[in-house]
């Protein structure tokens, strides 16, 4: 019974792992930089975590898109300062982020931004959460 259970178990993580193959060259080909976030990033992920993508544009809405295999944070350079004022994800995304492909210099003036709206705020990422100091 636990083989059965483990061999499902390795087909459904080969699906997904397949799923998100996929949607990265998706993301790859319409955006400046995708990175790879969350736990499959910072590398305490199971076989069965999501896959949490974000994919820089030079312009247009902010959106958290969910796919089959996880989400897909879409963050236009253009408006990066008003959605720091608000949004969290960018934070824990870009603070995790580990590109997948494209401009990684676009990665970095976005990281480099984070960092100083972070310092700026005196936030601190704990396991919950951003807060300030």
């Amino acid at each position: 019974m636990f083989e059965r259970w483990l061999a499902a178990l390795r087909e459904v993580a080969k699906a997904r792992e397949e799923e998100a193959r996929r949607l990265m060259e998706e993301l790859c080909g319409r955006a400046l930089v995708v990175a790879l976030f969350g736990s499959r990033a910072r590398g305490d992920y199971t076989p069965l975590s999501d896959w949490d993508l974000l994919a820089v544009v030079e312009s247009g809405g902010y959106k958290v898109e969910h796919r089959v295999v996880g989400q897909v944070v879409w963050l236009p350079l253009d408006k990066l300062d008003e959605v720091l004022e608000w949004s969290m994800v960018v934070l824990d995304a870009v603070a995790d982020a580990k590109p997948v492909c494209g401009d990684r210099g676009k990665l970095e003036e976005v990281r480099k931004k984070v960092e100083e709206y972070v310092r700026r705020r005196g936030l601190v990422r704990t396991k919950h959460g951003w807060f300030p100091a």
